[in-house]
């Protein structure tokens, strides 16, 4: 399956429960469901009210499609749940707790909070490379380029450029500082040690790795 690149392409993919748990149960299940429990391979009982359930037909013990996910317990639709994951995925300045609530519809503000925690979370990539070592790096893109007439919306003849920057904090100098009205110095100031641009191949992969790693 194709990963959605656009709104539509998603609206197409997943339109229902049925298209997310069919998902769900192919990245769980590529070869076919297999017990947990006892190891038994084949068609496992599928229940139409309970459709991430699951039953093995040798042991009869049932294994949830949500289970060892961030969905694990939880009592929000699995379409609200893909719809959280690409809007996480795919608004590159992110978004607040509240603007997840509006946009999704959900009921309780704790809800969106907890969901877009647990997302936030599963895009990090477990035994990921430390970019920065001792020193934190801020990591941004923009795209650059005048702007154009005549051709519609969206962005046209523009560079995506990203910047890197890791983030030293210096030593604190004695004296006062007289650029500064209080005559005081800061505590630290951010140093710009590393500045470099990426192509654009490497961002239109991003929200493909992004979306691998959430299920």
């Amino acid at each position: 399956m194709t990963t959605p690149r656009s709104l539509p392409e998603f609206q197409q993919i997943f339109p229902n429960e049925d298209a997310c748990s069919a998902y769900l149960f192919s990245a769980r299940f590529p070869d076919g469901f297999l017990c947990p429990y006892c190891g038994w391979t084949g068609e496992a009982f599928r229940f139409e009210e309970r459709p991430d359930m699951l039953r093995c037909r040798s042991c009869r013990r049932d294994t949830r499609l949500t289970a060892g996910t961030i969905m694990q317990n939880s009592k929000v639709s699995l379409s609200t749940w893909f719809w959280g994951a690409f809007l996480v995925t795919s608004l590159t300045p992110g978004m607040s707790a509240l603007q997840f609530q509006k946009m999704l519809g959900i009921k309780r503000y704790e809800t969106a909070f907890s969901m877009l925690h647990k997302l936030r979370a599963a895009m990090v990539r477990p035994g990921r490379d430390s970019i920065g070592g001792e020193w934190p790096v801020e990591v941004d893109e923009t795209f650059v380029g005048g702007a154009t007439q005549g051709e519609g919306r969206g962005r046209h003849h523009k560079t995506l450029v990203a910047g890197i920057v890791e983030v030293r904090p210096r030593k604190r100098a004695p004296g006062p500082d007289p650029n500064l009205p209080s005559g005081q110095r800061p505590h630290h100031l951010g140093a710009a040690s590393s500045l470099a641009g990426c192509d654009s191949g490497s961002f239109q992969t991003a929200r493909k790795k992004y979306w691998s790693l959430l299920f």
